[in-house]
């Protein structure tokens, strides 16, 4: 195994796509100082997985992408990819070539791939565990570490050995192993933690789950019972409901009759009692009316009188006042005897108004004593008349109630008529029903059979149809594992032919035999036949040939040969017929032998050809042995080139497998049509039996509904009987009720008609008063008139006198005054004549209305009377119609009652299902209608739950789910004990084994640790020390030296040069015990003298048929021991450059250039 190429792109100081061929042996990096060169080291580590971005040299692991220059920009990646040779098989992938390729992105993502397939880091690390190769090997020595394996502790230089003596991989599994141990020990605390919990609550709920399951047992049975008990209770609630109903349609019809009666007599009452409301108060306002015109004439005659008598007066006045203005001088002289006269007046008028006061004051009082009188006579006849009309409302009540039980005597009977024809109908009914009943039957009978014969018939077809289905599942199989082989074939066929287009022959083979060039037979593989077991045997015969192109003649190799050149890729072999001579004759013979010509078969014109290749070769025991040579071993032969052979074979397969698939899909038409067909065939029987099961549901209903009708018709039959005997009953007693309700009429009826006597006699004392209060009334109020009269004279008396003294006081003022006092008095005159005249035509107006509404008051006392008789009559009917609808409504009230109460229970009972049991109620009578009921059980069971008292129902699921749980842990627990035994063998192994490989290898590196420090100290001593010998497992490693000439001291005692070289005489020390596939030192020789140099080179030189050595370096002689020599620059400031010299190739051009010009100059 060695590092073919290394690839870079990106990182760091490569900008520029780099790729870096690299050969076995010695290879040197050269350059300038600040050029690069290290950074191809720091590539190489930082691709096997390197993430400490201290020890690649830069500020972060984002610093490892190429940041730019003036010139250029930075990028947004790094890759580096390293090819590895590993026809060896150091590394654990079935390929002659490894690629590791690693990327980072300025994201701070990172991608890792083996043979471009994507890996974690992990499997990169895993890769070169115990190959030396990897971040903690001792294959990458960096820039100024050479001497970490002195510097380092014993127990870091202690990695170095585990890595040498393969034991990195023990350790990390080891270290895998103990913290999974750790993980297992704590899982087991924590399950025995939660075991003893669980256990406690486990031991807890048993009781609990004992009684839930006990309570569970009685609530189920108790279910039962009380669910059947509903049944049965909604079932009888459903008739009663039934028979209600049934009763309540004729009383509907008698209270809609009666309602409408009523509302009939209702109207014509409001509307009479609107009418004698309306005359009554006609004849109020009329009588007040009255009264007021009477009162309004007696007004009108007393002012007629007083204006008479007042315009008298004035006509005095005038006249005196004409008499003093001719007599001015006698009127102040007469005034004297005219004030006398008129005081005498005055006082005469006053004497006379104290005796019309008094008789005023008379007339008042016998007009009260009238009116009192009146309202007695009035209280009482109010009183007869209450009276008058309790004993008709008594006589009415007697009447109604002998209307009534009048009607009940003939309702009774009619009843009773009814009943007996409802009884005779309701037994034909019944006689009709058992008919039908018996008939449903029969049809509910012959359905169940029809179903059953198209269950039979579908079951057929569905057996049929999952005949079809488990054959097509078959097929669908079988059709998903060949496509899955065809794909893991083709798979096998495009690697191997992607591997064999790294093969220049295949390559060849294919572009020849593809050609078309005439007389090209194929290859000789291809033109024989071979069995299987015989396959190896001849492959080791034939050997190259076997894939070699049989060709007719040379001129068609030759064309073959340069049709490849001119393709410029691929090479080949060729078999020439017509050069073929003829088959040996003779041969020699080896004892048990077999000939593999005899394990061939081929046409004629190949069995010269064959037999010539095939001359002296046998088959012995599994070895295959010719003239001159021989070739055995196992039998099991790993081919690195499958696709000479497998080819052929892998295309076979997909065209079998391709056949088997086309007539795997024909029988999976077949058997689709066939499965559809049976789908069909199915879903018209499932159909078919869908419409039996209809039809037989309709029947069972229309069936149920028969019982139910004539568990109806029963129940009507026998209530109709019951209620007939209830009305004989009822009758009789209507009877006798009747003959004392008419006695008891006939006794109301008389003290009626006496009252009514009683009340006509007071009527004549009661109008005879009510005449003559109004009489009085009537004089009264002509003494009030001709009292205010008389009182107005006396004070037009006063002021006559008032006015004589005024005028005696005022005749010597002149006769303006006078004529003043004259047109005053015209003007009064002439008022009074019109406020008279005005007077009298309002009295005649007056007296005419006075007339008229006499008239009228009459004839409406009348019509008030002719009402009140017919309204007394609408009140009886009224009455007697009321009580029939009262009664008819109690009855109806009374029904419906017990119908809602009936639907409330059924509503309740059924409510109780949905919610309790989530029943209907068909499926309760279905399931439970026809169980028995216990209600002793019933009663025992509600005891036993209820002295059960609250109970955990969830208590056995949950004691199962804590079982299970507990069993679960319980084997979680094995298993983790199984788990840690298995830890702790495999941890021992693991020690053993470390163990034994250390002390080898240590003991191993140590003896080579000695011999290499002799040679290259020229002497010297030193030895490896074991810092706790007893613990092999965890002892660190100590390195004694003692250079010659010195006294043995501590190794940091020793110079630069002397620590050097002792650290790579360690280094060199375990390349002898476990050689690296490669070595990169990093200017490893900058702290050796020339004499160490030659020592170090010849080690590089002895060492480099092992391992391949990678040397960065300034030392001239070291790059003279580089068999390839490559250059690093930077003709762009800040970009490396990569420039490669063969100094072999360099070195044989020099010896055959020297050597020529030898011969010219000879």
């Amino acid at each position: 195994m060695y590092l073919k190429t290394i690839d870079i792109y990106g990182f760091k100081s490569f900008a520029n796509k780099v790729k870096l061929p690299l050969k076995p042996g010695i290879t040197c990096i050269v350059g300038p100082n600040g050029c690069g060169k290290s950074n191809v080291a720091d590539s190489l580590k930082w691709c096997i997985g390197e993430m400490s971005w201290k020890s690649l040299r830069t500020p972060s692991m984002m610093d490892v992408i190429f940041a730019g220059t003036t010139r250029r920009q930075s990028l947004n990646m790094a890759e580096v990819s390293l090819t590895f040779d590993n026809e060896s098989r150091k590394l654990a992938l079935d390929f002659s070539e490894v690629t590791v390729t690693r990327k980072i992105y300025r994201s701070e993502e990172s991608e890792y791939f083996i043979n471009k397939v994507q890996c974690r880091l992990r499997d990169i690390r895993e890769l070169f565990l115990d190959t030396g190769v990897g971040t903690d090997g001792y294959a990458i020595i960096d820039q100024g570490e050479v001497e970490y394996v002195l510097n380092a502790t014993p127990e870091e230089r202690r990695e170095l050995f585990e890595e040498a003596a393969g034991v990195s991989k023990y350790k990390a599994k080891r270290e895998e192993a103990l913290r999974r141990l750790e993980k297992v020990d704590a899982d087991l605390a924590r399950l025995a933690d939660s075991m003893v919990l669980i256990d406690e609550q486990i031991k807890k709920l048993d009781t609990e789950a004992k009684r839930a399951r006990t309570r569970q047992k009685y609530k189920e049975e108790l279910t039962e019972a009380e669910i059947a008990m509903l049944a049965g209770d909604l079932a009888g609630f459903a008739a009663r409901a039934c028979v209600c109903e049934a009763t309540l349609a004729p009383v509907n019809r008698e209270l809609s009759e009666t309602a409408s009666a009523v509302a009939a007599l209702n109207g014509e009452i409001a509307a009479f009692n609107l009418n004698l409301t309306q005359k009554q108060e006609e004849a109020r306002v009329l009588g007040e009316a009255v009264s007021a015109v009477k009162f309004e004439k007696a007004r009108l005659e007393g002012a007629v009188v007083n204006n008479g008598r007042l315009s008298e007066e004035i006509f005095k006045q005038t006249s005196t006042l004409e008499s003093s203005e001719k007599l001015n001088e006698e009127t102040i002289a007469g005034v004297t005897p005219r004030l006398e006269e008129v005081t005498n007046t005055l006082a005469n008028s006053e004497a006379s108004l104290s005796s019309l006061a008094n008789d005023y004051e008379k007339g008042l009082a016998e007009l009260k004593k009238i009116e009192e009188e009146t309202n007695a006579v009035d209280a009482s006849a109010d009183a007869l008349e209450r009276d008058i009309t309790a004993a008709y409302q008594s006589e009415v009540d007697i009447s109604g109630d002998i209307a009534k039980t009048g009607s009940d005597t003939g309702h009774y009977k009619d009843n009773i008529l009814g009943l007996k024809k409802e009884s005779e109908g309701l037994e034909l009914k019944r006689t009709g029903l058992q008919a039908r009943l018996a008939g449903l039957r029969a049809g509910l009978g012959a359905g169940k059979n029809a179903i059953e014969t198209g269950k039979a018939d579908l079951g057929k077809v569905q057996a049929a149809g999952n005949g079809f289905a488990a054959k097509l599942s078959e097929i669908e199989k079988r059709l998903f594992d060949l496509n899955a082989d065809k794909t893991g074939v083709r798979s096998r066929l495009d690697a191997i032919l992607s591997q064999g287009e790294k093969d220049s022959y295949w390559v060849g083979i294919n572009n020849v035999l593809n050609s078309g060039i005439a007389g090209i037979r194929g290859t000789l593989r291809h033109l024989v036949t071979v069995k299987k077991e015989d396959r190896l045997a001849v492959e080791e015969a034939f050997g190259r040939f076997l894939d070699a192109v049989v060709c007719d003649t040379f001129e068609r190799a030759q064309e073959a040969i340069a049709y490849l050149k001119h393709l410029g890729k691929g090479r080949c072999r060729f078999i020439i017929l017509d050069r073929v001579g003829a088959a040996p004759s003779g041969s020699w013979e080896i004892p048990n032998a077999v000939k593999i010509l005899e394990k061939i078969t081929c046409p004629p014109e190949y069995e010269a050809l064959v037999a010539n290749l095939l001359a002296g070769i046998y088959s012995v025991g599994g070895s295959v042995t010719g003239p001159f040579w021989l070739s055995g071993g196992v039998e099991e032969v790993t081919s690195n080139e499958p696709y000479w052979e497998e080819e052929s074979e892998l295309k076979e397969k997909i065209r079998l497998l391709e056949t088997e698939e086309a007539g795997l899909g024909v029988e999976k038409a077949e058997n689709t049509a066939g499965f559809e067909n049976s789908t069909a065939e199915a879903a018209a029987a499932q159909e078919k039996i869908n419409a039996l099961n209809i039809e037989f549901h309709r029947a069972e209903v229309e069936n149920k509904n028969a019982e139910d009708e004539a568990g109806v018709n029963a129940g009507n039959i026998y209530f109709t009987a019951s209620e007939t005997a209830k009305s004989e009953a009822m009758l009789a007693a209507a009877v006798e009720l009747l003959a004392a309700l008419n006695l008891r009429y006939c006794e109301a009826r008389k003290v009626c008609e006496d009252k009514r006597a009683e009340l006509s006699a007071l009527s004549g004392r009661k109008d005879a008063l009510h005449a003559a209060y109004s009489k009085n009334k009537e004089e009264i109020g002509a003494r009030k008139a001709n009292l205010e009269n008389h009182r107005k004279n006396l004070e037009l008396l006063r002021l006559e006198i008032n006015r004589l003294e005024r005028q005696l006081s005022a005749l010597t003022a002149g006769r303006e005054r006078a004529a003043a006092a004259k047109t005053e008095l015209a003007e009064r005159a002439a008022r009074c004549a019109a406020e008279t005249e005005n007077a009298k035509k309002r009295l005649l107006e007056v007296m005419n209305e006075l007339a008229e509404k006499e008239i009228i008051e009459k004839q409406l006392a009348e019509e008030i009377n002719a009402l009140k008789t017919d309204f007394d009559r609408l009140n009886t009917n009224l009455k007697d119609s009321k009580e029939i609808q009262g009664e008819c409504e109690k009855k109806k009230h009374e029904i419906e009652l017990q119908i809602n109460t009936l639907k409330t229970r059924i509503d309740d009972l059924t409510r109780r299902l949905t919610e309790e049991w989530n029943l209907t109620v068909e499926e309760a009578a279905a399931k439970y209608g026809a169980a028995e009921v216990d209600a002793e059980r019933v009663k025992f069971l509600r005891k036993r739950l209820e002295n059960l008292g609250a109970v955990n129902m969830t208590a056995p699921e949950e004691h199962d789910a804590l079982v299970n749980k507990y069993n679960f842990m319980n084997s979680q627990v094995e298993d983790l004990n199984k788990a840690k035994s298995d830890l702790r063998s495999a941890i021992a192994k693991i020690n053993d084994a470390t163990r034994e490989n250390f002390r080898l290898t240590y003991d191993k590196v140590k003896v080579h640790f000695k011999q290499i420090y002799g040679l290259l100290f020229n002497g010297g001593e030193a030895d490896l020390i074991l810092t706790v010998p007893e613990n092999i497992l965890e002892t660190g490693v100590e390195i004694l030296a003692h250079p010659p000439g010195k006294k043995l001291m501590s190794i940091s005692q020793l110079s630069g040069g002397e620590k050097a070289l002792t650290a790579l005489a360690l280094l060199f020390s375990f390349f002898c015990v476990n050689p690296s596939p490669f070595c990169v030192m990093d200017e490893a020789d900058t702290a050796l003298d020339e004499a160490n140099i030659e020592r170090f080179v010849r080690l590089l030189r002895e060492f480099s048929g092992t391992t391949q050595f990678i040397v960065i370096t300034h030392n001239k002689r070291t790059m003279e021991a580089a068999d390839v020599l490559y250059g690093v620059t930077m003709e762009e400031p800040g970009v490396s450059k990569l420039i490669s010299v063969d100094l072999r190739k360099a070195s044989e051009l020099a010896a055959v250039a020297g050597k020529v010009k030898a011969e010219l100059n000879a």
